[in-house]
């Protein structure tokens, strides 16, 4: 494995596939690729893999994945690389790729933001939503010093909220997922959706209501945040208005901002790629309009996508096996099974 800052600047090795992005789904092409025979790397833009979950919710709980229960975010990037790991790909840590090059023979040079170039046979963009900052609330300005300390937008350390009052804003999953996180932690929590129903799984909303009910927290609907009081960077107080003018005010020590991110593709909006709510189209078999050029993830658009972590390892299965004939053309591609595979690499 090469990590950031051990491969000298300049045209790095060639690999038959350059993974590009380090979440879940790039993570698991990697181990796709391992298991297919063919050499790849990833090239990440954060210091650590993981994307979004290392990113915005490490400590998270995660419900909808095949064979866990429950499954922390940071514990499921660690399995994933576990996993993947055992086939040594190359990693490439804090590095943003800016543009690629296709060259005559049809290979690919992929170029980052620092001037290194890396060759490649093929490319699979798994940027999961690109670049990414979180929604805020225009209501209440710039919150300037707040934002960081008792205005969040994600949760990194779950034990900071002991003890503490909490307003979560939003009804999304992450909003009622982190509403029931934080019951047993927190001394009081509360949620507000400025719409008359939660759009989260029904189980979670159910979950959150029921709660609700049994007063172990606040929920306000049809609700938004009107104005806060803080000092200094420490927030104080919220002032809540409900659609139909009742108003609501009590002492908070964080308000968790969870209403959603706003995407940018950055540098591969510039690609010249076909493209679909900001997101790259891409065939039955994962190929973008460019020959030899992958999408997976969140990043990829086709008809009937659903953005969730297990479509995102299915995208990542389906890529690697098609790029295989771009890969080795003329090659006759015969499916391995896992198990068959595991054995053969066990009596080596």
């Amino acid at each position: 494995m090469t990590k950031n800052g051990e491969m000298s600047s300049g045209r790095g090795s060639m690999r038959d596939l350059t993974i590009i992005g380090g979440g879940p789904t790039g993570i698991f092409a990697a181990f796709q690729c391992g298991m297919n025979n063919i050499s790849c790397r990833i090239i990440e833009s954060m210091p650590q893999l993981g994307g979004q979950l290392t990113a915005l919710y490490p400590e998270k709980y995660i419900y909808d994945v095949a064979a866990f229960p429950k499954v922390q975010a940071a514990e499921l990037v660690e399995s994933l690389w576990k996993q993947a790991e055992r086939y040594g790909p190359e990693l490439i840590l804090g590095e943003t790729v800016s543009r690629y090059r296709k060259l005559d023979d049809g290979s690919f040079d992929v170029e980052t933001r620092s001037g290194r170039a890396f060759a490649s046979r093929s490319v699979l963009v798994a940027a999961g939503l690109g670049a990414f900052s979180p929604r805020k609330l225009p209501q209440l300005g710039d919150l300037g010093e707040l934002e960081g300390h008792s205005v969040l937008y994600s949760v990194q350390h779950m034990q900071q909220f002991a003890g503490k009052k909490v307003l979560i804003v939003g009804g999304g999953d992450s909003a009622l997922d982190w509403a029931m996180m934080l019951l047993p932690e927190a001394e009081h929590v509360s949620v507000a959706h400025r719409s008359p129903e939660f759009r989260a799984h029904g189980k979670t909303q159910q979950d959150v209501l029921e709660a609700a009910e049994k007063g172990l927290l606040d929920v306000y609907l049809n609700t938004e945040v009107k104005s806060i009081e803080h000092d200094g960077p420490a927030l104080r107080k919220v002032h809540l208005r409900s659609k139909s003018g009742k108003e609501t005010s009590f002492e908070a020590d964080y308000m968790l901002v969870l209403i959603g991110y706003i995407s940018n593709l950055g540098p591969l909006a510039e690609w010249g790629l076909a493209l679909n709510d900001n997101a790259i189209v891409v065939d039955g078999h994962m190929k973008t309009d460019v020959d030899g050029l992958y999408a997976a993830g969140d990043i990829a658009s086709y008809p009937g996508k659903l953005k969730i972590i297990q479509t995102g390892l299915s995208d990542a299965t389906m890529a690697v096996r098609h790029s295989l004939t771009y890969i080795h053309p003329g090659k006759k591609i015969k499916h391995q099974f896992s198990s068959i595979k595991m054995a053969k690499e066990k009596n080596k």
